[in-house]
């Protein structure tokens, strides 16, 4: 455990940040190992697999320290706003209706890293629908995700050209 009571609230933030990003990278190695040595078959389903157990597992983590007073749209913002999305990177909420809100990436760390390595786009669109559906589920099973735009498609319209992709979630 880490000697809480000897750190700083920088020294602690640094430290998380630095863990955040580590197992961010992790994934990522994680993923190329699988899409190199396994049929592609056998890594569509293996990703499918890991990303709606990640979902599922993370909500139920955060659980731990969200208010229990929270309901609705509102309950899942603010879980989302716990979440590794949050961590990672800048994110974009907008209530549409009292039963649903947009959820924006704006400048993907994933799309930029994708660039860097010259893969063009980070090809998230299934993967990235499964670890949401089963973040939101596990909330509230009523919560349905529905994606509006990703990778490589250009943002919507009426999204600002920042977004890399939008999802509406809302309960059914």
């Amino acid at each position: 455990m880490f000697p809480l009571d000897k750190w700083d609230k920088e020294h602690l933030y640094s430290t998380m940040r630095e863990l955040l990003y580590s197992f961010n990278f992790t994934w990522f190695v994680t993923e190329e190992w699988i899409k190199k040595n396994c049929t592609p078959e056998k890594a569509k389903e293996g990703m499918l697999y890991l990303s709606g157990e990640f979902g599922a597992y993370e909500a139920k983590r955060i659980a731990r320290i969200i208010p229990k007073d929270r309901e609705g749209i509102d309950k899942l913002i603010t879980f989302l706003e716990h979440s590794h999305w949050f961590a990672f990177e800048d994110m974009v909420t907008k209530k549409i209706s009292p039963q649903s809100f947009i959820m924006a990436t704006r400048n993907c760390t994933s799309q930029k890293a994708a660039q860097k390595w010259g893969m063009g786009y980070y090809d998230c669109a299934e993967g990235a629908l499964k670890l949401r559906t089963s973040f939101f589920t596990q909330i509230d099973p009523r919560a349905q995700v529905q994606r509006i735009f990703t990778p490589p498609a250009p943002p919507a319209e009426g999204f600002d050209s920042s977004i890399s992709c939008a999802w509406i979630i809302s309960l059914g």
